[in-house]
């Protein structure tokens, strides 16, 4: 892959809005994953059937897992459709499709096991 060198120079004040919004979303996102891990017991308790404890926390990290390990695969389709359809596009389907799990039904939600 070639990078595009234009040749512009770019104001210090932008630089530094960028480094810092950069900064901000990356602080954000490692926030959200040590949320998660550190509720993971009581994520486990709530969110997995009980009658097995450790089961249920191993599901709750499993769920981490298969998160922290699908971010690349993430970036690489998003990057791309980001240079084909441009990237303040791809930012707001990514927040819509974050966005859409709240518009499922509260049926929905509940795993199998607990519907009546």
């Amino acid at each position: 892959m070639n990078a595009i060198h234009t040749g512009q120079q770019v104001s210090p004040a932008t630089l530094h809005k960028v480094i810092a919004a950069s900064a901000i979303g990356n602080f954000v996102e490692w926030f959200d994953f040590a949320v998660y891990g550190f509720l993971a017991v009581t994520i486990a308790s709530l969110f997995f059937p009980p009658g097995n404890p450790t089961l249920a926390l191993l599901q709750t990290f499993a769920v981490f897992a298969v998160s922290f390990a699908l971010r690349p695969l993430g970036g690489i389709v998003f990057g791309i459709l980001g240079d084909r359809i441009g990237r303040k596009r791809v930012l707001s389907i990514t927040v819509l499709l974050m966005a859409g799990g709240l518009a499922l039904p509260e049926s929905s939600k509940r795993p199998l096991s607990y519907q009546r």
